[in-house]
């Protein structure tokens, strides 16, 4: 072939591929990347107007994950080439584009809540708020919020801030390792290091996601750590070098990588769910495909796409759409009670766009394209603005949303006393040597033993379950002193089944209680309390049975055989020493949280008569159709006495929230102060009829 040929065909392979791709094979502009960007963020603004939409598409996180370590090692490699790096230069660059938009959305979103949040939203709005200032927002999500696809996930309108903040802690350490890793003078050093750290991450995700706890699997989620190999995938792709015209490259080859990328991300946002194992082996195709795309997305119908004008500029937005798609859906759930219409979610769409595209052209770009803005005034800027978001959050806070000073009309209907702090006794008090639990966020707790009732005499029975005990010992402490009656409450939040364990879920102190009480004649009586039907066979909680000793099962499918045998067990011993068992239970549980929609309705002038918490009898029924005929075996057996509780509760055959103006709950099944006393009140002689009175 002669060189006019060769320069011939040359030219018209170069004439097939897309303007974007000569740029980027040129390495000036990747544009094409702000096409994939696009194609992160709307299945993102999909799956949180409505899951079914696009049941993965929260994995389009994963994939901006990726860009941003791609454009951010980049940037540190080109600068360490050509030997002008600098890490002020580099957080400079991050303040300027990060945060103009992040805290306008903040503080917007702080002034909505204060407009139409009763207490108990502002008061985590103003949490969120503080730890997102700091670039923690992940941490929050882990701490207060729990797992991201289940809960009341929708009503937090900072959640989305977790990402950020992953990234934001990501950028803090990774130009420093870089920096490091460049100064042995050695790329292949560099490349090798990020390699090993990708693999080690991804190690650690998957250990966490193949943990029974579900603290492990929600940390899994929201930490740096598990999440840093797909960032670590991005900068490891920005070592590679960059495609150059003269390296011939197949383009057969480079459409067929480009359209596995595309096919890999797409088919990850249809075929991930709420159950999938993520984000470890699970965020593969994401990454994968994510990663393709970079590098090859600029040639064939892929980069046809991704270039075109529409998707570009879609992608151009993407940050501030991602920023503010969120709280107008959370806030929009608020307003509607958790569910949207098509016609709302359209709206909620439109007006995502319409705040982002303003966001990106009067917030982000001025402040990028600032050259008066350097490192002195961006952090100036940043600390400022930080202060006072952090100290709006504070102040929100610690003053439980401002519950005494605003919105006093809503705020009324609360309960104040759950979970009441009741004193803990000293390590040793009436032979109980220190016992641990592990408390409803996964922390361990020393030494749960609390004094109810008249603190002067000793105590003759002993209360012990989950959180639905720790609500009726508020009415135990408060009716017993009336009785001048003394007792304890032990190891609350744990579930006492002798011989059978529970995983993600709280201690089982059955055998050390069981141990105690043996020494200590002087308890007579011992109460359980607990909400059975969600260790059941057909529970949708993930807790599972076993046997103490045995393998964890794969399924609960044992579990009701095995909550029977473990209480079974735990009440013959209890007789065998003599003590009587008494067991309270089950508590109705609501359609909703009855004060927290008195609330809501009141803020958003609604009309309060009819909050729909109403449970009727026949979905009491249903609900506990497993639990009561096992605590009825129980008491036929003669183990226990089994006394309950939603007949103190049934008005005309249904279930309220409210009992003569008075709030029973304090959320949809745990009851408050006012109810835990109205139902012992209602049940003192039942409980302590076979315990006379000291």
């Amino acid at each position: 072939m002669s060189k006019t040929q060769e320069a011939d065909a040359e030219q018209a392979d170069s004439a097939e591929m897309s303007d974007y791709a000569k740029q980027v094979i040129r390495g000036t502009y990747l544009p094409h990347i702000d096409g994939i960007r696009a194609v992160a963020v709307i299945p993102v603004l999909l799956y949180h107007l409505c899951a079914t939409l696009c049941p993965g598409g929260y994995s389009g996180v994963d994939v901006f994950f990726v860009i941003s370590g791609y454009l951010i090692g980049g940037g540190i490699i080109n600068d360490l080439r050509k030997g002008e790096f600098s890490f002020c230069a580099f957080y400079t660059r991050r303040i300027k584009r990060i945060m103009p938009a992040y805290f306008a959305m903040i503080i917007a979103a702080l002034v909505v809540g204060l407009m139409i949040y009763h207490y108990e939203p502002l008061k985590s709005l103003g949490n969120a708020s503080l730890r997102s200032s700091y670039f923690f927002a992940n941490f929050f999500c882990y701490k207060f919020l729990g797992d991201y696809f289940a809960g009341d996930a929708e009503l937090h309108p900072l959640i989305n801030l977790w990402s950020l903040s992953v990234e934001e802690q990501f950028y803090i350490i990774m130009p420093l390792l870089m920096w490091a890793l460049w100064k042995l003078r050695s790329k292949a050093v560099l490349l090798t290091g990020l390699s090993v750290l990708m693999v080690l991450s991804f190690v650690h995700a998957e250990l966490l996601l193949n943990s029974e706890s579900g603290r492990d699997l929600i940390k899994g989620f929201y930490m740096l750590m598990p999440r840093a190999w797909e960032l670590l995938a991005g900068v490891a792709l920005a070592c590679l070098p960059i495609l150059q015209v003269k390296e011939k490259i197949n383009k057969t080859v480079a459409i067929l990588l480009s359209s596995t990328g595309f096919i890999l991300t797409i088919g990850a946002y249809a075929c991930l769910t709420k159950g999938s194992h993520f984000p470890g082996y699970g965020a593969l195709c994401s990454v994968a495909g994510c990663a393709l795309m970079i590098r090859y997305g600029a040639y064939g119908w892929v980069g046809r796409f991704l270039s075109a004008t529409p998707t570009v500029g879609i992608g151009r937005i993407s940050y501030s759409l991602y920023l503010w798609h969120w709280p107008i859906i959370a806030f929009m759930h608020y307003i509607y009670n958790k569910t949207l219409t098509a016609p709302q979610m359209l709206f909620a769409a439109a007006l995502s766009f319409l705040l982002a595209i303003a966001s990106w052209k009067f917030i982000e770009m001025p402040v990028r394209r600032a050259k008066k803005i350097g490192f002195k005034s961006a952090t100036i800027g940043l600390l400022i603005t930080c202060g006072v978001t952090a100290g709006v959050g504070s102040v929100l806070y610690k003053t439980d949303g401002l519950v005494d000073t605003l919105h006093q009309e809503a705020n009324q209907h609360r309960s104040t006393e759950y979970p009441r702090r009741l004193v803990t006794m000293e390590t040793g008090a009436f032979g109980i040597a220190q016992l641990d639990t592990i408390n409803d966020k996964g922390h361990t707790e020393k030494n749960v033993i609390k004094h109810l009732g008249n603190k002067d005499l000793e105590p003759n029975f002993v209360l012990i379950g989950d959180s639905h005990a720790e609500a009726i010992q508020i009415g135990l402490d408060d009716i017993c002193k009336q009785h001048n009656r003394s007792g304890l409450a032990v190891g609350v939040k744990t579930c006492p089944l002798s011989g059978i364990e529970i995983t993600n879920t709280f201690a089982n102190v059955a055998e050390p209680f069981l141990t105690w009480l043996q020494q200590t004649p002087q308890i007579k009586t011992v109460i359980i309390v607990c909400r059975w039907n969600t260790r059941l066979s057909n529970a949708d909680a993930s807790q599972k049975l076993y046997r103490t000793g045995s393998d964890i099962p794969a399924d609960t499918s044992a579990n009701t055989l095995l909550l029977e045998e473990g209480l079974t067990r735990t009440c013959q011993r209890i007789k065998e020493l003599g003590r009587e068992v008494v067991i309270l239970g089950p508590i109705p549980e609501l359609k909703l949280n009855p004060g927290s929609e008195i609330r809501r309705r009141i803020m958003l002038g609604l009309d309060t008569a009819d909050i729909g918490d109403t449970t009727t009898q026949a979905e009491f029924d249903a609900k506990e159709a497993e639990v009561l005929p096992l605590l009825d075996r129980i008491r036929q057996q003669g183990l226990a006495r089994v006394i309950m509780v939603h007949p103190v509760l049934r008005n005309n055959g249904e279930y309220r929230g409210f009992i003569h103006g008075k709030l029973m709950y304090h959320d949809d099944n745990h009851l408050s102060g006012e109810g835990s006393r109205y139902v012992i009140g209602q049940l003192y002689q039942q409980i302590f009829t076979a315990n006379t009175q000291q």
